[in-house]
């Protein structure tokens, strides 16, 4: 076995991931482990930096011995990771100074209300006003700003400390882009938005490039020194997975959350309703890349909780219960238990159920589920500038066909399936290779990757437009329910 093999460490909302890639392409090995979350009161959501570490080296060791290799094999190591997730930490210890507060996490809402009304374009999503929060509520921040060992980022800058035995500092402009605190155009740190939430530029990790070596993990971790030579925001990097390398093409990832993201070109384009302008990566060689981004807010999500409310065992039992039915009896489900995103942005809808009846069972009900984030995919779709082709689909709920069918017939649209739908860890590797000249270009990557599946739309348009009516319909519902308090 030669060297020429890529790790790629995926740490997402629920769970982290390893990938070791091989130079042909072909997934060596993988591991997969959960990580916990706690909600200490509504709106909120954190989770335990330290938790992130643990599980990120006991799926980085299994992944190796899965794939029956050594660090000795390696050519690089890749870093992906969710983002917008606020970390703080002492530079001097490594220890985190408070929870970590997830990039869902609405405790900042009236905070960002006030923004908003001053016109300032800020959402709960960034971590803008999460670090402005915790500077404000945790002295332990403080104090290590007072000292110079105060460290702000996201999970991808604190897992570069941790891989590189805290010897990096750093981030790239793909994961600065969704912090609230970023110039798009200059690339860098915008010295007015720090100046606003009160945050220091020492605070912050230097800004380095999406692809390309920014140091060396410690011996100890994998027996040899190895080059850490990519950090990825998921989304940017699946987009890269996906070969949406040219301005119009697209790709859409249904997680936790579902993301859709289309190449704008070189520069910054202007955002459509509901949508936010990001930057994709940079290469090694200073290409810079940019995107229009929307997102469904509870996709993924919404299978977790029907396993919370005991309607499934597991998530991967959805789609094979919702196939023992054919069709969901008249139930409908609108997804937004978190409120809806793209292309309403409106933080007060809930989710709603209709049509139930006494014929309704949990098969019903879990294909409902299934075809509401169908159908609040199809509204981020169009509320995209995607061009008339077919549109790459990734993420876990995509190995769902109930989904995936669904969301063909409402958006009309050809889907291609990715092969290997963990796309967001394939872009970790890819970057990394292409660094480490594993790959020599990312179109050398892209052409390792196996076929995707295609999967077409089964109804006719008059169908199409009574369904889309009645979901309107459920749309308004849900979004009037929350004004009248209901």
């Amino acid at each position: 076995m030669t060297h020429n093999n890529v790790l790629a460490l995926d740490l997402g909302t629920t769970g982290v991931r390893a990938l070791i890639v091989g130079a042909d392409g072909q997934v060596r090995g993988r591991a997969w482990r959960p990580v916990s979350a706690h909600v200490p009161a509504p709106g909120t959501f954190e989770q335990n930096p330290e938790e992130w570490w643990t599980r990120s080296q006991e799926v980085m060791a299994e992944a190796l011995a899965r794939a029956a290799l050594s660090g000795s094999d390696l050519a690089a190591v890749g870093v992906v990771s969710q983002r917008a997730t606020a970390v703080a930490w002492d530079g001097a210890t490594g220890t985190p100074l408070a929870p970590a507060i997830g990039w869902q996490d609405a405790r900042t809402g009236p905070r960002v209300a006030q923004l908003q009304e001053q016109g300032i374009p800020v959402t709960t999503l960034s971590s803008a006003t999460k670090f402005e929060w915790l500077l404000n509520h945790v002295p332990a921040l403080r104090n290590a700003a007072r000292s110079g060992r105060l460290r702000l980022g996201t999970p991808d800058a604190w897992l570069t400390d941790r891989l590189t035995g805290a010897r990096v500092f750093a981030t790239d402009p793909g994961q600065g882009s969704c912090t609230g605190l970023w110039d798009l155009a200059a690339g860098d740190w915008h010295a007015g938005a720090l100046a606003s939430f009160g945050i220091e530029p020492a605070w912050l990790p230097r800004v380095a490039a999406t692809s390309g070596v920014v140091g060396e993990t410690p011996a100890a971790l994998f027996g040899k020194p190895i080059p850490l030579a990519a950090r990825a925001g998921d989304q940017q990097a699946a987009t890269f997975a996906q070969g949406a390398h040219t301005p119009g093409a697209a790709k859409l990832t249904i997680g936790t959350s579902a993301m859709a993201d289309v190449h704008t070109g070189s520069a910054p384009a202007r955002p459509l309703p509901g949508t936010y302008p990001l930057a994709l990566w940079t290469l090694a060689d200073g290409a810079r890349a940019f995107c229009l981004e929307g997102t469904v807010l509870t996709a993924g999500a919404a299978v977790d909780w029907l396993v919370d409310l005991g309607l499934l065992a597991e998530p991967a039992g959805a789609d094979a219960l919702a196939r023992s039915v054919p069709d969901s009896a008249g139930v409908c489900f609108v997804p937004a238990l978190q409120g809806l995103g793209t292309p309403f942005l409106d933080a007060g809808a809930r989710g709603l159920w209709s049509g139930l009846s006494r014929a309704a069972r949990p098969a019903h009900l879990v294909r409902a589920v299934l075809e509401g984030i169908a159908q609040r995919c199809a509204d981020l779709c169009a509320a995209l500038p995607l061009r008339d082709e077919p549109l790459r689909v990734d993420g876990g709920l995509a190995r769902s066909q109930v989904l995936l069918q669904a969301l063909a017939d409402a958006s009309g649209r050809v889907l291609w399936r990715a092969a290997e739908v963990e796309t967001t860890a394939l872009g970790a590797a890819w970057l990394a290779g292409i660094a480490t000249r594993v790959w020599s270009s990312p179109a050398a990557a892209a052409a390792t990757a196996p076929p995707a599946a295609p999967i077409e739309p089964r109804i006719d348009e008059g169908q199409r437009a009574a369904s889309s009516a009645r979901w309107r319909r459920e749309l308004a519902h849900a979004r009037a329910a929350a004004l009248s308090g209901a």
